[in-house]
């Protein structure tokens, strides 16, 4: 049996490779990424992370670039510059959430942060759990 080549690439160009559904640009990946790391930028705050919101926005971006090196390291997936500009987007998006969350509940901005994380944690749970039950 032969081995398969590893394939590695590296994109460069923001939106350069996106995909092309009915003559117009796919962004679906884009805002996909955005979400995935909404999250990040909402706990760097729960987690009084740094002050600085430079710093949250540094923090944030270092780690999306960490995970574009580490796929083309493993050779999982293609590193994206798209990808680390939408991370960092859905970062900052995460940081604005909670400031809104701060203006409007204050003092109890952890709390009830706190719940909504649980929620969601308790739901991703279940589809989890419901997804793995039918491809079993």
């Amino acid at each position: 049996m032969a081995d398969l080549p590893e394939i590695r690439n590296i994109n460069l160009i923001p939106f350069g490779e996106m995909q092309i559904v009915n003559g117009k640009p796919n962004f679906g990946e884009v805002w996909q990424n955005c979400l995935i790391f909404l999250p990040f930028g909402l706990y760097l705050g729960l987690l009084n992370f740094g002050k600085s919101k430079k710093l949250q926005i540094l923090i944030i971006a270092g780690v999306s670039l960490l995970l574009e090196i580490m796929q083309y390291v493993l050779a999982v997936g293609a590193s994206d510059i798209t990808d680390l500009l939408a991370n960092t987007a859905g970062g900052i998006l995460g940081i604005l959430l909670y400031n809104v969350f701060s203006r409007l509940f204050k003092s109890k901005t952890q709390t009830v942060l706190n719940i909504v994380a649980l929620i969601c944690t308790i739901g991703f749970m279940a589809l989890f759990v419901l997804i793995f039950a039918v491809n079993a």
